[in-house]
């Protein structure tokens, strides 16, 4: 899907007429290239670099090295090599010299919950950051080529150290899936009264793990290559949450609700620096039928009456009852305006101000 979506950008936007693509999966291929994705098939990884002007690696993580020196050693040469994966450190630290020569890493901040080539859009990148980490030994010029390429796809390239950039990788991106698979396992294996925990999961529990159990080997491979600067996170995630049990058992209130203030404090920079002003986001929860279209309806109504939608997230309940569709709007006119439109297509909707909590 990643590489897929870069191809299509590449050619629609990037001025680029030829993509020549390899995959160990040959059906994938074959659709890659009846999709029109690529214009060319390949039989090699290096038959596909030869004389690129640039090279793209959108394979798991620990495949990369590898396939760089591949690229590299082809004939003619190609320009540039980048790939994009989630890792840098050990990928680059690996690279023979003159692999390094011909490589910059790369890394875009964005991606989707399907898979395979089939689910390839042109737009995955639009205002995405895709982070850059050079090794020191390509030339200028080609860093200055793949900027200008990433600007083209609709991303924002930025330069980062690959340590750096893995310390923060652990942070906001590998941890949060280990922290999800550990609470899946832990409500998993979780029975009280003759009751399993997970027959009765509410909309934070389903939004916190909603990346629990993603693609195994591709997690396993990310959290292997950077397990040093994952480690370290998850030992101080660990030591965190011991603290809390202890103010927890010991009835601290002043420490808990410091705790909780701390952590509304960095979401609120988070969401600030987004550029989503909290005081003025607005939930409106939609109850929509387990129907094929129903959030499309949802959508175009919105999208005709020229209602700008800021984030959205769905809680499927059942097949029977459908489930909550919850649209974060600016504005509480606008959020008015839109329950007021929703309601009158039959979908009940109803306001809330993002601070109000339902559970």
């Amino acid at each position: 899907m990643m590489g897929g979506s870069l191809a299509l950008a590449a050619r629609n936007r990037g001025r680029v007429d030829e993509v020549v693509g390899f995959d160990t999966d040959q059906a994938a291929l074959n659709e890659a290239l009846e999709k029109g994705v690529i214009t060319e098939a390949a039989g090699t990884a290096a038959e596909a670099a030869a004389y690129a002007d640039l090279v793209v690696i959108s394979t798991p993580v620990r495949s990369i090295p590898q396939l760089v020196e591949e690229c590299a050693a082809s004939e003619p040469r190609p320009r540039l090599i980048t790939d994009m994966g989630s890792t840098k450190s050990a990928i680059m630290a690996s690279l023979s010299p003159e692999a390094k020569a011909l490589f910059i890493g790369g890394h875009p901040m964005c991606g989707a919950s399907d898979s395979g080539v089939r689910y390839a859009r042109p737009d995955l990148f639009d205002g995405s950051t895709y982070f850059l980490c050079t090794t020191g030994a390509a030339f200028p010029k080609l860093y200055a080529m793949l900027q200008q390429f990433i600007l083209d796809l609709g991303a924002k390239p930025n330069l980062i150290d690959p340590v750096a950039h893995d310390q923060i990788m652990a942070v906001i991106s590998h941890l949060p899936h280990v922290l999800a698979n550990v609470l899946m396992d832990h409500a998993g294996a979780c029975t009280a009264g003759g009751k399993r925990a997970l027959q009765w999961v509410g909309a934070s529990f389903t939004d916190l793990t909603r990346v629990a159990g993603a693609n195994p080997p591709m997690w396993r491979d990310i959290f292997l290559e950077n397990r040093a600067a994952l480690g370290e996170s998850v030992i101080a995630v660990a030591a965190a949450l011991q603290e809390f049990a202890a103010r927890l058992l010991g009835v601290d209130e002043s420490a808990i609700e410091q705790d909780i203030e701390s952590a509304a404090t960095y979401r609120q920079e988070m969401l600030e620096f987004a550029d989503i002003i909290p005081e003025t986001l607005y939930k409106v929860t939609v109850r929509v039928p387990d129907q094929p279209g129903s959030i499309s309806r949802v959508m175009t109504a919105l999208g005709e009456a020229g209602i700008n939608v800021e984030d959205l997230t769905l809680h499927h309940m059942s097949r029977s009852m459908g489930g909550d569709l919850v649209l974060f709007v600016t504005g509480e006119d606008v959020a008015e305006q839109t329950a007021a439109l929703l309601n009158g297509l039959d979908y009940p909707s109803r306001v809330s101000f993002l601070g109000d909590s339902s559970e």
